[in-house]
């Protein structure tokens, strides 16, 4: 366990920095950590950053930028001088930095304090929330409030597409950021959210995740109820009641909340309620009716009920920062959305090829749904890596089997013990397989990408020449899946 020494309450704020202060990153190659290491350097800080390896996207941006960077963690990286150093979350305690940071007294803080003191203090923040939908909604939102003209600044951790970056620190009165549920790092095991004073709170879904540091789902809970209890009366809590366990907490924060709180989803009980999808090739046409706007349709170019709902979400946080309905309907219409969600890699021969970051069992099954709807005759073959800590992990075994429902084929990827694993007992895969099988929808468990790449090329059927959708290939993973996108693209291109 870390010494007294690292605690929230021992951060140090930027504002307490002297201009041209001297600023050290310890895990500078991370989407958010790499911007807002640029945001400093934009402010005139002298930033350096160190990371055990350096990687794309944010190896280049780093290259181009002002960011003094250093490969692999040690001692001598970290400025004796260093005003303030900025601890990753994803960086441990014993960490050979860190231990500079302890032995010297320096300064310190974390991710989300450091962002909310540079994109959000002083501005109506926007925080979106929720077990699922957190990117997309971010920067659909962001994006939104740039094409209103708003300025905003944003944080979305991902790579959004339509955005000129992932994290920017805008001029006008509105700051929109992913607010998560992890912890923020190893000396603040509190969600990322609770730094970042929303006066609007989108609340996706409320669902068990992260088993490496909640025990259950009530732990997640009571977060979220902190979340929605601290909410100033002007403040707005916006949540999606599709969702049982969001509808229950709704109904309890009400009699406590000194906020507003409105209800969104398809749930004939909400403020605002998605009363009817069309989906065509691979977008969709939404209507939803709700107070201040009546009975409206729009259309987004993503499928699945999944991103109606976060495109309602949008349309009512416009609504809540006042803008006009008619240009926001408008504008979503063109929204491109993130890296690796639905993400289209390749087209040839009848073979489609989609990468998507789905991992939590509802995540694969709602995104094996869309995806079904977009390709209603395609044979789908639904290629999956339990990679995060709790899609590895036995807590979700059964809950697996339901999601691959829609698909004409599963392909899993084994996994293999980890160090973070011990003391955990691992998802049967094998045993997951099997039981999808015996489900209805053939399955196979393969050890490894070259195994999965030679068994998806010898089953499905290249037509050459064809440019509709025969095979689609289904990629989910929360990680690299060891390059199995690049892999199948070379291969398919």
């Amino acid at each position: 366990m870390p010494k007294d020494f690292f605690a929230v309450e021992r951060t140090t704020a930027l504002s307490s920095l002297r201009p041209g202060a001297r600023i050290h990153v310890i895990g500078v190659c991370g989407v958010a950590m790499a911007q807002i290491s640029i945001a400093l350097t934009e402010r005139g800080y002298r930033v350096s950053g160190s990371d055990k390896e350096f990687y794309e996207p944010m190896k280049s941006l780093l290259a181009k930028s002002a960011v003094e960077t250093k490969v692999g963690y040690q001692s001598e990286h970290v400025p004796t001088d260093a005003d303030l150093v900025v601890i990753g979350n994803a960086i441990s305690y014993g960490n050979p930095e860190v231990d500079v940071v302890e032995r010297l007294n320096l300064p310190y803080t974390c991710f989300p304090k450091i962002l909310q003191e540079v994109a959000i203090s002083g501005k109506h923040s926007v925080v979106v929330t929720g077990t699922h939908g957190k990117s997309t909604t971010t920067a659909l939102i962001a994006t939104l409030l740039l094409q209103h003209g708003k300025e905003p600044s944003y944080f979305v951790g991902g790579v959004a597409q339509g955005l000129p970056q992932s994290l920017a620190v805008g001029k006008g009165g509105f700051s929109v950021v992913e607010g998560d549920e992890y912890d923020s790092a190893f000396f603040a095991k509190v969600p990322k959210f609770s730094f970042y004073t929303p006066d609007t709170a989108i609340i996706n879904a409320i669902e068990y995740d992260h088993a490496d540091i909640y025990a259950n789902v009530e732990a997640i809970e009571l977060e979220f109820t902190k979340l929605v209890q601290g909410l100033r009366p002007e403040g707005t809590a916006v949540c999606c009641i599709d969702f049982p366990r969001v509808k229950r907490l709704v109904a309890e924060w009400r009699a406590k909340a000194r906020c507003r709180i409105v209800t969104f989803g398809r749930d004939a009980e909400a403020d605002y309620v998605i009363t009817g999808r069309k989906t065509e090739g691979f977008s969709q046409e939404v209507s939803v009716r709700g107070p201040g706007i009546g009975s409206i349709t729009f259309t987004i170019p993503m499928v699945g009920e999944y991103n109606a709902r976060n495109a309602l979400a949008g349309i009512i946080t416009t609504q809540i920062c006042g803008l006009d309905l008619n240009k926001t309907i408008e504008f979503l219409g063109n929204f491109r959305s993130v890296k690796r969600r639905q993400e289209i890699r390749a087209l040839k021969d009848g073979v489609v090829l989609i990468e998507d970051f789905a991992h939590h069992p509802t995540a694969v099954e709602q995104t094996v749904e869309a995806i079904r709807e977009a390709f209603p005759t395609a044979r789908l073959w639904a290629v999956f890596e339990p990679r995060s800590n709790t899609s590895r992990r036995k807590v979700f075994q059964k809950d697996y089997v339901r999601a691959f429902a829609k698909a004409n084929h599963a392909v899993l990827k084994n996994v293999a013990a980890r160090a973070i694993d011990s003391g955990h007992e691992l998802i049967a895969v094998s045993e997951l397989s099997n039981d999808i099988s015996a489900s209805g929808v053939p399955s196979v468990c393969l050890d490894d990408v070259n195994a999965i790449r030679d068994f998806l090329w010898a089953n499905i059927k290249r037509s050459p020449g064809v440019t509709e959708a025969r095979d689609v290939v289904f990629v989910m993973s929360n990680g690299s899946f060891d390059g199995l996108n690049e892999l199948l693209q070379r291969d398919l291109e």
